[in-house]
């Protein structure tokens, strides 16, 4: 048996990016006894999480900004977007496991080689839709998920696992900066797995739903991507 970590092993360390959701790792707590700001230092952590907020630079994809892109100005890099890139290039590095929460998520699809659709319509508002996953057994369940932005992670040019998905497409619209993007057989993307940066996008907020089948489902990937006994 080959440990990759094992959360039973010793209290992991959940480090996080105070810009976003503050000092808080809620719903992560569940699986992470202790947190580290990485603002100050990222060594000593067993994990990364980058949360939500703005859009990230579609620089990051190679793409100009759309007209409804909140990055502003495509040839300067935030002060988040420089920080958390450059904290995910010493996760990659140091192979520690990340976790991507919405706008995390998404910078996590760009990190892993992925593009961003810059515009896409019905998934804004905390209230949600269902979504589909694949649970341990390996078959399709259900669960209410959150769902709050205007931008949507497409990862399907690079290896990514299609973990979640939206039960049935939610936008009337997809955009990108040269105009409609083909989602024609493919699905919304809600949580998806980056196996060659270790990397958990999880598009919805599992802070917004402690407590819920969707952030018990969030800590239950967290623990077998990352820290459960693997068979070799």
């Amino acid at each position: 048996m080959n440990l990759r970590r094992s959360a039973n092993m010793k209290s992991l360390v959940l480090g996080y990016c105070p810009i976003g959701n503050g000092a808080s790792i809620a719903p992560f707590d569940m699986v992470f006894k202790e947190k580290k700001d990485i603002s100050s230092s990222i060594s000593g952590v067993d994990a990364v999480v980058f949360w939500g907020g703005t859009d990230i630079s579609p620089s990051f994809y190679n793409q100009a900004p759309h007209k409804y892109s909140q990055a502003g100005n495509q040839q300067v890099l935030s002060y988040r977007d420089s920080f958390e890139y450059q904290a995910m290039k010493f996760c990659l590095v140091n192979d520690i496991p990340m976790i991507g929460v919405c706008r995390g998520a998404q910078l996590l699809c760009a990190f892993a080689g992925g593009k961003l659709i810059q515009h896409c319509d019905g998934h804004v508002g905390r209230t949600g839709h269902q979504i589909d996953f694949i649970d341990e057994d390996g078959g399709v369940d259900s669960v209410y998920a959150t769902s709050c932005h205007h931008q949507m992670m497409y990862p399907f040019d690079v290896p990514h696992e299609m973990l979640a998905w939206s039960s049935t497409k939610q936008s009337t619209f997809y955009e990108d900066d040269k105009g409609d993007v083909d989602m024609k057989g493919k699905v919304e993307p809600e949580i998806v797995y980056f196996p060659d940066v270790k990397g958990l996008a999880i598009q919805g907020h599992p802070e917004w739903a402690v407590g819920t089948r969707f952030a018990d489902y969030c800590n239950t990937l967290v623990s077998r991507l990352f820290f459960q006994p693997v068979e070799i």
